[in-house]
């Protein structure tokens, strides 16, 4: 379906409409499309059908799979208070990636002393979820060991299910009900429905807790922010709310966040001059061998050309979420009708000729300047 736009694209130019099963649908194609129209406010509505609607029991919840008032005030909360809690503080969240590095570089030295070999698919995953943890219940302690290891072990089985599928129950909703392991469908919600239930449990644990102190004290992690303003503000700091809020940011480490990683280390391992350019770069600063720090980042051009390249050339989303038309609104000469489903396609951004040299090759050095600063 994917190459099918691009080819579609050739023909009828930067925005043209399809029919998706019973959905009108506007591709997006070019710069100027995806910029223009997904800055239009009448563009922020979501498409909660097959499994976006199961996920959310069909509500307006969460920051993925919400729109309007509660969307944008979700997502504004959410983002800024992870930043006054000081996770948008490089050194404040440092430990935590420390500590959890550590746990992966171990288990990578187990396993190859044992195999002699390692798997990298969803090696990343325990480890990147344990750093969202963090930031959410503000612990890491031995009892939730278990909780981490069984989300983990549903977002693999997630991660492995097939998104063609979640495509295909979007576009025919029916189908998750005739076809469910088929298409995925069984094992995505699976995922989701875990979240909602380790969500709900926290929750109550901090409402609970709350409860019994005789004076208030500030929140010091995501979660317990959260129950505080449940008086002040109970449409949109609900436990239902939370649960989606929970299932949004554990979705972007243990699939997201994780596949950047595992193609990261594809490109390192295809391309040995980059390698052996970051290694050089790293033995620079850090001639020890001792962790780097955020801080560094700032000396570290090429290491950071080199993972704007990978999300350039990965393209792990081929397309954002889908979104909904909230109203009629015109792009240029084309009026988007209320109701229809907008698809942006970046992939033909990051192959566009025109912004991008040689758009075929990996080259980091694309986005460093003569200076060799990026």
């Amino acid at each position: 379906m994917i190459q099918t736009f691009g080819v579609l694209a050739e023909k009828y130019g930067e925005i043209y409409t399809v029919k998706m099963g019973s959905k009108k649908t506007v591709i997006l194609t070019s710069k100027e499309a995806i910029q223009t129209v997904l800055s239009n406010d009448a563009s922020n509505g979501r498409d909660r059908s097959g499994t976006f609607a199961d996920r959310c029991w069909n509500k307006n919840l969460g920051i993925v799979t919400s729109e309007g008032e509660l969307w944008e005030k979700s997502k504004i909360w959410t983002f800024k208070t992870l930043k006054e809690l000081g996770f948008g503080k490089s050194f404040d969240i440092e430990n935590f990636i420390r500590t959890a590095s550590e746990s992966l570089f171990s288990e990578i030295d187990n396993k190859m002393e044992t195999c002699g070999s390692i798997g990298v698919g969803l090696l990343f995953n325990k480890s990147i979820l344990a750093i969202m943890w963090q930031m959410i219940v503000g612990r890491l302690s031995r009892e939730d060991e278990p909780l981490i290891d069984t989300l983990s072990e549903k977002g693999n089985k997630f991660a492995q299910s097939s998104l063609f599928g979640a495509g295909i129950v979007n576009v025919f909703p029916f189908l998750r009900f005739v076809f469910p392991n088929l298409l995925g469908y069984n094992m995505q919600m699976d995922f989701f429905n875990t979240c909602n239930k380790v969500a709900k449990d926290l929750f109550l644990e901090s409402e609970a807790r709350q409860k019994l102190k005789q004076s208030f004290e500030p929140a010091t992690n995501l979660r317990d922010a959260f129950v505080q303003n449940c008086a002040r503000e109970p449409k949109i700091f609900s436990c239902e709310n939370f649960q989606l809020i929970f299932q949004d940011l554990l979705l972007a480490s243990t699939d997201t966040t994780s596949s950047f990683m595992e193609a990261a280390l594809l490109y390192l391992v295809s391309y040995q001059d980059v390698q052996e350019k970051i290694y050089r770069e790293i033995m620079q600063i850090c001639p020890d061998g001792s962790f780097l720090n955020f801080l560094d980042r700032k000396r570290m051009p090429y290491t950071q050309a080199f993972f704007l390249e990978t999300h350039r050339k990965s393209r792990l989303a081929q397309n954002f979420v889908p979104r909904r038309a909230l109203r009629d609104f015109k792009y240029k000469e084309y009026t988007i009708k209320k109701d229809t489903v907008i698809i942006p396609d970046i992939r033909l951004y990051y192959e566009d000729k025109n912004i991008w040299q040689d758009p075929g090759t990996f080259n980091p050095e694309r986005f460093i300047n003569s200076d060799g600063n990026l």
